[in-house]
């Protein structure tokens, strides 16, 4: 069994592989295995339901994973919030893997609250609630955690921001959700499978400003640390997929998605910063990303000569009905540091 690994965050991290020696990360540049998923637990079915869950548990502890990074929605959409079904069903979850799980936030479990079906709960309330629960300690989820650096106050505002450094790498959970970011910037929006008022959904808005500009904050942190520190590589996982609707392909990239990126979209800001950051970094960036439920690896960047920006990829985790998941290998030493292998199980 695992020994439990509380460290402060500001130092060199440690992290413990399954039935593995410890690895001081700083001194010696291991190769990591990490579990990257995400829109799981969704059957309405409650014996289906448990059975994809405990099969995927099983077969990260088969793998002898390093940690997991969950991509967020911990429940379908159309289902109730309740504190059982985001909190305590979830930390159970996560306490049956060996390895700790680094989690960002969904929107099925805060942001899409506010919808009938869902139990028309206040999405910010939600948001605190979730705070509370699964943020108030400087580590990640699991039996097993192991430190992170918060970017708020412990189980406060922001505190769901985090990140650490293993084996020469950064690793980066930011709030960054599907149903625009939580953005409400139409009628439609606002009252779509909803009984909200105008009031609520200014009050959304007005979370999306405060929380985009900490976002933006901590991502420009993370690169600052990492080319500072000369990482080989940063890894960032959020919950939306920002590139939803558009095919990218065959000049999809810049005539369509570059052209959404106004004001009205909650995910501009954090493109355009992630654009930049990339693009004068020498090392290998990864985006994870969950929300549309179909596995993806792709590229979809651009520098502004049109070519391909190389040192950016994107990795989209399974999700819904499909319960497999992504083994993620982390060489800080070979060229492109990160490569992914699906592990199907369906």
């Amino acid at each position: 069994m695992l020994k439990k690994l509380l460290l402060a965050a500001s130092g060199s991290c440690l992290l413990l592989a399954a039935n593995a020696p410890l690895v001081m990360a700083q001194e010696r540049a291991e190769t990591l295995k990490v579990g990257l998923w995400g829109d799981q637990f969704y059957s309405k079915d409650a014996a289906e339901k448990a059975q994809r869950t405990s099969q995927t548990i099983e077969s990260m502890n088969a793998h002898k994973l390093n940690f997991t990074m969950y991509a967020g929605d911990t429940k379908n959409g159309s289902s109730e919030c309740s504190d059982k079904a985001i909190g305590d069903d979830i930390i159970s979850v996560y306490n049956r893997l060996d390895m700790p799980t680094l989690y960002t936030l969904g929107d099925n479990e805060w942001t899409d609250c506010h919808r009938t079906s869902n139990g028309a709960y206040d999405p910010l309330e939600r948001l605190s609630f979730l705070r509370k629960t699964f943020f108030n300690k400087a580590t990640t989820q699991g039996k097993n955690p192991i430190a992170v650096e918060r970017q708020g106050e412990l189980g406060k505002a922001y505190s769901e921001n985090s990140r650490f450094v293993a084996s020469n790498v950064e690793f980066v959970a930011l709030a960054v959700t599907g149903s625009n970011n939580n953005l409400v910037v139409t009628e439609k929006q606002c009252t779509k499978k909803s009984k909200r008022s105008a009031e609520d959904c200014a009050a959304a808005s007005e979370e999306y400003k405060a929380r985009n500009a900490k976002n933006i904050e901590w991502l420009k942190e993370s690169f600052a640390k990492a080319k500072q520190d000369q990482l080989a590589g940063i890894a960032i996982i959020i919950q939306a997929d920002i590139f939803f609707p558009f095919e990218l392909s065959d000049g999809g990239y810049e005539d369509d998605f570059m052209k959404s990126l106004d004001d009205k979209n909650g995910f501009t800001d954090f493109f355009n910063t992630l654009i930049s950051e990339t693009q004068s970094y020498d090392g290998q960036v990864v985006l994870i990303n969950g929300d549309s439920h179909f596995f993806k690896m792709d590229k979809p960047m651009y520098n502004p000569n049109g070519q391909l920006t190389a040192n950016f990829t994107r990795v989209q985790v399974f999700g819904e009905e499909d319960n497999s998941w992504i083994e993620m290998t982390v060489n800080p030493a070979s060229e492109t540091v990160f490569t992914f292998s699906p592990v199907m199980l369906n």
